[in-house]
């Protein structure tokens, strides 16, 4: 939608600039203006909308998750938690294999 406005604003402008070219401090106002007001058009497009929705529902919906209801659901809750257990399980193994793997390390330098 900003694509448009932009364009819209320069097919407006270059006429204009064209039929005023004579008069630099005119030319320069108008394409500074012209400047000035896409930019301005293209934030209001992009922001007026989300500060909208914030004022309208407050802080607490823009908190939660991506949730189609706005929060975390009870399948997500049980991934989370098997996820720890698991890494938990992980962190246990790794530190077995790397309590043991220094004294393999040594015992093989010891032999050669």
């Amino acid at each position: 939608m900003s694509i448009y406005n932009v364009a819209v604003l320069c097919l407006i402008t270059t006429p204009v600039t064209m039929v005023i070219y004579s008069q630099q401090d005119a030319s320069f106002a108008f394409v500074a203006l012209a400047i000035i007001f896409s930019s301005m058009i293209t934030m209001g497009l992009v922001f007026i909308p989300k500060v909208i929705e914030v004022v309208r529902e407050g802080n607490e919906k823009s908190d939660r998750s991506s949730a189609p209801d706005g929060g975390t659901t009870k399948e997500d809750e049980e991934r989370y938690h098997k996820l720890l257990s698991e890494n938990d399980q992980l962190k246990k193994i790794l530190e077995q294999v790397s309590a043991q793997q220094p004294l393999y390390l040594y015992s093989k330098s010891n032999t050669t």
